[in-house]
């Protein structure tokens, strides 16, 4: 049976990262890591991935069921992969895709520290 923070993290990777390559996947596992580590975010991975606006996924009223399980496998390999590897971790706290353009991602708090893939990830000075 697969415990609850690891499903949340999971169906994070699964619908914001499934075509992502799996580094790409990894990153986004560990941009909810480093916010539950955080203390400016809630200390659960659940209450992290279900803030309002913060993951599209978990909002856009669709079911969350995967129904890729190829993906959803993969999904949650990226998850395990991640804690396994923490040397990965780039500190990002947020990303997004390169065809958006979101204007968080403009703040002068904000530093760019690379792309995997499709998505630009980030870390924030917010304070603890």
């Amino acid at each position: 049976m697969l415990e609850i923070p690891f499903v949340c993290l999971a169906l994070a990777v699964y619908y914001e990262a499934r075509s992502e390559p799996e580094s790409g996947q990894r990153q986004v596992a560990f941009v909810v890591r480093n916010r539950v580590d955080h203390g400016a975010w809630p200390n659960d991975a659940c209450a992290v991935v279900k803030e309002p606006a913060a993951f599209s996924f978990y909002w856009d009223g669709k079911d969350e069921n995967p129904k890729d399980a190829k993906a959803w496998a993969a999904a949650q390999r990226a998850v395990r992969e991640a804690w396994q590897n923490p040397w990965e971790n780039m500190g990002a706290t947020h990303y997004h895709a390169d065809y958006v353009s979101p204007t968080w991602s403009r703040a002068k708090t904000m530093t760019r520290l690379g792309k995997i893939g499709r998505h630009i990830f980030y870390s924030e000075d917010r304070k603890q």
